[in-house]
This record gives structure tokens, sequence and C-alpha cells, in this order.
């Protein structure tokens, strides 16, 4: 089959111009050359060697490349595919090395060969698991295990996000990796928390989870000075500690000397309302996370003791509400904040994500100042 040879770094340009005078040959893909060229495969179409349209660049023959299967549709049976097409998954999401897919109730007896050909055309998974919704207190997801790489089903596994990493296990403990860029947005806010505090930080974050937000700050050197982390899931607790642990051990000063030990560095398995009874815990932290979507706002009252007083503190939290409640979302945040006896030096509450068609997912993030006198009466 005739190639055309051109510099690696003009194989975008060609495979383009290629495409689009119908020139480039289906069903085999692109091959590297000795010295740092490639070779576009083309049909019976294309001018021959020496024409102007080729630019100087030559053309050689070589074995057709087979081109790899982009799809994992690709290596499912082709009948089945054509009969089942609408009802076969169109989205999974992974974690680690474990896929998790919903598969439609008309195609389940298809399940095990859907999870097959996935797992033939993902090499970095190991298992694939069918979601059936939650289940339990803590609302985590009912996992079936469909097909697995090496005879493992053990769902907990190490995911990489922005730089660090992280213990998570979808069938025990809540994890989102779709609010990455919300850690994201954490970090750079208490960037701004310690410029104007003018020293590192003390974080409390009652909802942590297996600890996510706490991994985007505690990967900032000399950013945190310590912190209170908890959640009331024990499995989550479990994880939560395990990662703070490595990440802690892992921190470096901003001259990438190891960073001094973090104090406080408290776990707790405990209810976040009743925090505020606990005097060590008062009056503690300059950066307060919320996030318990379905409750964050109505919890805030017994959350805002937290935070340090007499100095500009920092709230960040998550909230799902009606779309036609916005509003009335946003003053119960002011209120909760004033009652406390906070100053409110700014609060922006924006969508992040639709949620349904009536509800939003928001942020918000306030920056006040709590008088002293006003938590200790």
């Amino acid at each position: 089959m005739r190639h055309l040879s051109v510099p690696s770094a003009q194989t975008q340009h060609w495979l383009e111009r290629c495409r689009s005078e119908k020139w480039l040959a289906e069903h085999t893909g692109v091959t590297s050359l000795r010295g740092g060229n490639k070779a576009i495969p083309l049909n019976q179409t294309a001018p021959p060697e020496g024409d102007a349209a080729w630019l100087g660049n030559a053309l050689i023959v070589l074995a057709a490349k087979e081109k790899a299967p982009s799809h994992w549709t690709e290596h499912f049976d082709a009948e089945l595919l054509k009969h089942h097409k609408d009802d076969l998954p169109k989205a999974y999401e992974t974690q680690g090395d474990v896929l998790i897919v919903k598969i439609e109730e008309s195609v389940w007896h298809l399940a095990e060969m859907i999870a097959d050909a996935m797992l033939t055309q993902l090499p970095s998974i190991r298992l694939i698991c069918a979601d059936l919704g939650v289940q339990g207190d803590f609302r985590v997801r009912n996992l079936e295990p469909l097909a697995s790489r090496d005879g493992s089903t053990e769902t907990m596994t190490r995911i990489k996000e922005n730089g660090y990493f992280l213990w998570v296990d979808a069938s025990k403990v809540y994890f989102s990796a779709r609010l990455s860029n919300e850690r994201t947005g954490t970090l750079q806010s208490a960037k701004k928390l310690k410029q104007r505090l003018a020293r590192p930080l003390v974080v409390a974050d009652p909802y942590a989870g297996v600890g996510p937000s706490m991994g985007a700050l505690l990967s900032e050197p000399s950013l945190v000075e310590g912190y209170y982390a908890g959640d009331l899931n024990p499995d989550a607790v479990e994880l939560l500690q395990a990662n703070l642990t490595y990440l802690g051990g892992r921190r470096k000063t901003e001259t990438g000397e190891p960073a001094p030990a973090l104090a406080p560095s408290s776990v707790m398995c405990a209810d976040a309302t009743q925090w505020k009874t606990n005097p060590r815990l008062c009056n503690s932290s300059d950066l307060l996370l919320v996030n318990l979507p379905h409750d964050s706002v109505e919890h805030l009252p017994h959350l805002l003791p937290l935070l340090r007083t007499g100095q500009t503190s920092l709230l960040r939290g998550w909230a799902i509400i009606d779309r036609a409640n916005e509003a009335t979302e946003k003053n119960k945040i002011e209120s909760a904040i004033i009652e406390a006896g906070g100053t409110i030096e700014s609060l922006e509450f924006e969508e992040v994500k639709g949620f349904s068609a009536s509800k939003s997912f928001m942020c918000f993030e306030a920056w006040v100042v709590l008088a002293a006198e006003s938590l200790s009466s």
C-alpha cells in the first residue's frame, strides 16, 4: 500500500489534508518510520509520486497497518450490536482501574459480553462493575462485578487527581471525579486566604469523604498548618485516614524541604452538627468546607462556630437546590452567617452544573468575619 512519508510534526496537517481530499485509506493506521517520519496510508485515488500536491514529500510502499479499534463496541458481536444499539451503554465512569457502567434491563442478559468488550478495549482497567443504584444510609453504589482481568473483584482502587493520589472504593464511599475543578477552585481560594492572613491555614472539612479536597490543599507547599477532617461513614473515615497520612507525609516547604508535621491533624467519625460541642473544635479553623449537597445550607448554623473569630475566614460549600429557590437559599446562607455574629465581606453563589430539569448544583463561597462575643454567648 502507498504511504505518504512526512515529518512527525506535520502529521496532523497531512492527515487533515488527505482526509479532506478523500485520499486517506480507511481501516488502517499511521505508521512510525525510522528517523522520526510518519507514514500516512493512501487510497487509490491519491496523486502519484512526484505530484506537486505532495510538496516534495515522498511516497513509499508499506504493508497496511491494521487500525486499532477506537471503541469497545468494535469488540462486540456485530449482529447483537445492530439489534441492541440504542440500549447499549453510551457512557461509563472510571475510578482508578475500576470501570463502572449502568446497563439497561433490556440488555442485562448481555452484561458479561459488554464487560468483556470493554475489558478488551481498555488495557488499564482491571475490573468492570455494573452500577445497580445507590443503597444504605450513606447512599453508596451497589456494584456487581461483571468481568475481571486478573480474577480479583476488589473495588478499592487508587486514583490520581491533580497530581496527587487517593484511595477510593465506590462500593463503600461516594466519590465524584467530576468535581475535580471544584477542588482546584478550593485550592485557589485557600491560597488567597493564606495571603490575606500571612500564615498557613487550619482547615475544617467535616464531610471529607475520602479526602479529595484535603488532597488538593495538602499538596500545596506551606499552605496548611493543620486540619480537622471527618465523615459519618466509617468506611470513608478509614480511607480518609490512609489518604491524609500518605499526603501529609509527602508535604514539602516552598524550598523543597520536608514540611513540619501537621498540627492539628485530627480525623473523626462523628456527626458534623455536633462538632461545635467540642471546645477544641470551636473557633479553631480558618477555612470551612461544607460538602453535603442535600443538607449543606441547613447545617450551616451548626458549623459556623468552627471558624476562628476576629479575623477574615472563608466558608466554601456546595448545595443542590431548586432552581426557583436560588434567592431563598442565598438568603438562608446570609442569615446563618449574620445570626452567628458574622459580617459578610463577600458572598458568591454560582451554579456548577445542572443537576436535573428543576434542580441545580451550586457552589457558595463566603468571606466572613465572625465576632468572638456572639459565638461565645
